[in-house]
Formats: structure tokens, sequence, C-alpha cells
């Protein structure tokens, strides 16, 4: 993080040992749970269980990934790219290893040892011994809408990119990072009703400056407090996030966002709106970081 910018940006920096370590850890974790994925996918008796073991996966992933990586303190997309990629690879491998032998009903824990150690094998079993002569069924015990062949593989492939989907969740890093404390911002959000003066107000400010132009927004923690004051079913509104420091409370971030918010039957609902980016990641200064820091 450098203070002579107007705006935070990543240093793209990471701690090579740490990020090793977590990254190995991760793999181990990342088998286990493709042993389980193929363990109960192997049982299930339906195709949408299945794909919900899958979604499943995906968000155990994304979020192993994520606590890692914030363990590690990388600060580079690249490297975060690359640790989500070894987790979702070794993920789908050793899901794929279980099911082989799952399948061929073969001495488990040792037949298991020798094909995760032997990939070529691996693959080779899935093209020409299960591809060619399996066939799934949507519902398991029925010959109707059977899948074989070029659908199979279709399907294998399928499961293959889903597996690693969540590198999606890595192309960005979400949080802001202390270059100075070594530690991660904590990020605070806060809501307000909008209107065209004020966000006038808002644009028209210094960089960092936004003290005089939010000195009359009452600020809430919870939308549904912005509901007392609402004069329509739908009503323009501000989304503040306020990143601070915990260590040092210096060069706090803020990120407002314009929004729309409805009253529904269900409760307070809010969609984005195109442009809707007042402020994106500006240091502000004493006064603006005051305006927000006495209301956490």
């Amino acid at each position: 993080m450098s203070s002579t910018n107007e705006y935070y940006q990543f240093s793209n920096k990471f701690n090579l040992g740490s990020t090793i370590l977590l990254t190995l850890i991760g793999i181990f974790v990342a088998i286990i749970l493709g042993v389980v994925y193929a363990i109960i996918s192997h049982f299930s008796p339906l195709i949408l269980i299945d794909i919900g073991l899958l979604v499943g996966m995906y968000s155990l992933i994304v979020v192993l990934q994520t606590h890692l990586s914030q363990i590690a303190k990388i600060r580079n997309v690249k490297i975060n790219i690359l640790m989500t990629f070894l987790i979702c690879l070794f993920a789908y491998y050793s899901n794929l290893v279980t099911f082989e032998v799952l399948l061929f009903d073969t001495n488990y824990l040792s037949n298991w040892i020798s094909l995760f150690l032997s990939p070529i094998d691996t693959i080779t079993i899935l093209i020409n011994e299960i591809i060619p002569y399996r066939e799934i069924t949507i519902t398991k015990g029925s010959s109707e809408g059977s899948i074989s062949g070029l659908g199979l593989a279709g399907v294998y492939l399928v499961e293959f990119i889903g597996f690693l989907c969540p590198i999606l969740a890595a192309l960005s890093i979400e949080d802001a990072f202390c270059e100075d404390c070594q530690t991660w911002y904590k990020k605070y959000f806060f809501y307000s009703l909008s209107n065209e003066e004020l966000e006038n107000n808002i644009n028209s400010s210094r960089v960092g400056s936004y003290a005089d132009a939010l000195a009359n927004v009452e600020l809430q923690k919870d939308i549904r407090d912005l509901l007392v004051q609402k004069t329509d079913d739908q009503m323009p509104m501000l989304n503040y996030e306020y990143c601070q420091c915990p260590k040092c409370q210096h060069k706090s971030i803020l990120t407002i966002t314009k929004k729309m918010l409805k009253q529904t039957k269900k409760g307070p609902e809010v969609e984005d709106v195109s442009d809707g980016i007042l402020v994106n990641q500006a240091y502000i200064d004493n006064q603006t970081d005051q305006l927000f820091s006495t209301k956490i």
C-alpha cells in the first residue's frame, strides 16, 4: 500500500514461505474433500444430488482458499489464482482416483495410493475403460435416459470445469491490506438514502474529503432502518464500504456505491444500478475518517 496515491492499490506482495505452506495445507484438505465427494456421489441415487454436491464443493473450496490466502497475506492476484488452481486440481484428481477405485471395487487403500501416484494411469483408465463402456442414468436403477460415450465424456468435462470454477472467485482480492502493520483492514458497511444533490456533492468533492458532502447524512448500519424514512416503494440509496486498519487506524479507505432500495413483501431488497460507483477505494482525510469511525 502506498500513501502517495489517492486510491488504494495492492502492493502485489506475498510471503513465499507462508504461501507454499498454506497451499500445501489447502491441497491436503482438498484431497480429503475430493474423496468425500466421490464416495457420496458413488452411492447417491440421483444426478440431482451430484449437482448439489458440485455446488457444495465449489462453496467449500472458495471458503477454504479465501481463508488460506488471508492467513498467508497474499496481495498478488496471480499468486491467488495459482493457489486456487492447485487446490481445485487436487480436489478433482482425488475425486477421480476415488471414483475409479470404488467403480472397480478393488483393494481400496493400497490401490488408491498407487493410483493417486500414477496420474497417467488414472487418466488412461478414464479414457480407455470408463468413457467407452460406462453408462449413467438420471435416476439410478432406471434404463431410461442413459448417457454414454461422448455424452458421458461431456458430463465428466462439466464436472471438471465445475471443480475449477472457484478460480473465478480468486480473480480479485476483496479486502485491503495495511503494509505498515502487516494486517488486513476491517470492513464496515453503512447505508443512507440518496438524492441527486447528495451525489453531486460527493462527485464534486476533492478525493478523500467527503466530510462536508456527508455532514447532514444519516448513516445507518441496517438497511431496514432506511425504510423508516421511505417516501416510495423504490428509492435510491448509497452503500458505504469503510475500511480501517485495526492496528494503526490510519489511511482508512472508503468506497461509495449507488444502489436502488425496494420494499417487497419479503422485506427490503437492494439492486445494483449502472455506473453506480461514486467513490472507489479512496484514502480519506481525518474529518471523513472520524465521521465513520465514531459510528463503528
